[in-house]
């Protein structure tokens, strides 16, 4: 407004060619200036993480809810209710804002990563190492969060006009070579004090981060062997074990913005009621209920609990006990039955202040002794159910376990997964020749999906 003022006073003494109003808007900087300043650059780690925040709650909110995680509650749209049925429409906000955020976030990588390069003199070795691993790793698991999401995603994006779309055969290969960057980044350079005092979101241990988005996803592409070793190099104690996102005021914790209103959702009740009787865990996450229910009427729900539907509350970046059921499911499939029951007793036992940590408490008693294979594989998908709710990944676990159940129309409620992928952002195809038709759900369940 100070630069409107200043233009019309000149106008006024002057002839008209004595001012330019050819202004450029203050809160969309270009990104030659982001990308050339040490501040700039700052400010674009610090964006980094806030637009990646957001696209990773785009991405569970809509993973809960085509699986039998969420429900729409009684004022939501159509839509939402609709996709927890299995039914995404093309055009619609559960498809669209997955794909817009993740390419948010991306972009921002990107320019991150362009800016730590161009300005690697004005940064100490330590605080670029920093700039440069983040933006590596959160690059890579918002990619991730795209290829759980849809059958095909474009990778290689920065200021291209038409990106190409691309497999997850052929994009999970780059995604997993972000994270080993990221990694080799830290491990060569250790961040300096100034980057995680000051850069690094309050609450979010970078090398954790990390090592479990590397067990993931190398979890994914069958490399039991990097998937352990990498899930063995996540803190499992102490504060700095868990990675949360803040919301300080005027922030708001995503979720509390979707306990009601159009895009209301809560927690299937049936979360709480399949579990064991003595499983403690449903109390991170839900209030019980006996009368909540949803926008189909026959949907019974649980409120969040105050961990997710207050404000000011943190979310997890990840739950640090998905290092240890990767580290069950990889000791099992290699064949060492011992060591994966040992981890997944390790979850199941986990007690009120065990570790250490403010995670998902169990409270179960240990296996009987001399579980086979197939029944260790069974149990480790059972506590990813309890376990990572909120996450995102039971949408890929109901894949990987060919467990995609098609659409459940009221009164029956939803098991698993209920299709396949999303369809392709509108926006994009609109723009972009390159966008595929998108794919088509199958028919007969239960079902894995074409890759």
């Amino acid at each position: 407004m100070r630069m409107f003022k200043r233009c019309v006073v000149a106008l006024a003494a002057t002839t008209l060619g004595a001012c330019s109003l050819d202004l450029q808007n203050p809160n969309s900087p270009t990104q030659d200036q982001v990308t050339s300043s040490p501040d700039g650059v700052i400010a674009l780690a610090t964006g980094l993480q806030g637009r990646f925040a957001a696209s990773h709650f785009n991405y569970a909110y809509m993973a809960g809810l085509v699986t039998d995680e969420f429900a729409a509650t009684a004022a939501a749209l159509i839509s939402i209710s609709d996709a927890e049925q299995g039914s995404v429409a093309p055009g619609t906000g559960i498809a669209d804002n997955v794909f817009n955020s993740i390419y948010r976030t991306v972009r921002t990588a990107d320019e991150l990563l362009a800016g730590a390069d161009n300005l690697s003199g004005s940064f100490e070795a330590g605080t670029r190492s920093g700039l440069k691993a983040l933006a590596y790793a959160l690059k890579a698991e918002a990619l991730g969060e795209a290829i759980q999401s849809y059958q095909q995603v474009p990778i290689e994006t920065f200021n291209i006009t038409a990106p190409v779309y691309v497999s997850r055969a052929v994009a999970l290969p780059i995604i997993r070579a972000l994270l080993d960057s990221a990694a080799a980044q830290i491990a060569g350079t250790p961040p300096s004090a100034f980057f995680t005092a000051s850069i690094l979101t309050p609450g979010v241990n970078l090398s954790n981060m990390i090592q479990i988005f590397r067990a993931r996803y190398a979890r994914m592409a069958g490399d039991n062997a990097t998937a352990l070793a990498a899930a063995n190099l996540v803190g499992r104690s102490g504060t700095s074990a868990f990675s949360a996102f803040t919301y300080p005021a005027p922030g708001v914790n995503p979720y509390s913005n979707v306990t009601g209103g159009t895009n209301g959702i809560a927690v299937r009740r049936q979360f709480r009621t399949s579990m064991l009787p003595q499983d403690q865990r449903f109390t991170y996450f839900v209030i019980p209920s006996t009368t909540l229910v949803g926008r189909t009427a026959t949907s019974p729900l649980d409120p969040f609990s105050n961990r997710y539907a207050i404000s000011a509350a943190t979310q997890p970046a990840y739950f640090p006990d998905e290092a240890l059921l990767i580290k069950a499911e990889a000791l099992a499939i290699q064949g060492d039955l011992t060591g994966s029951q040992a981890a997944l007793d390790s979850v199941r036992t986990d007690c009120t202040g065990g570790r250490g940590l403010d995670d998902p408490k169990a409270c179960l008693p240990a296996l009987t002794a001399g579980q086979s294979q197939a029944q260790l594989l069974a149990e480790i998908y059972v506590q990813r159910r309890y376990e990572l709710l909120g996450t995102g990944l039971r949408w890929e676990d109901a894949r990987r376990r060919n467990a995609i159940r098609g659409p459940a129309a009221p009164p029956a409620l939803p098991v698993d997964g209920q299709r396949c992928w999303l369809p392709y952002a509108i926006g994009d195809r609109n723009a972009n020749t390159n966008v595929p038709a998108d794919p088509a759900e199958p028919t007969v369940f239960p079902t894995g999906c074409s890759l």
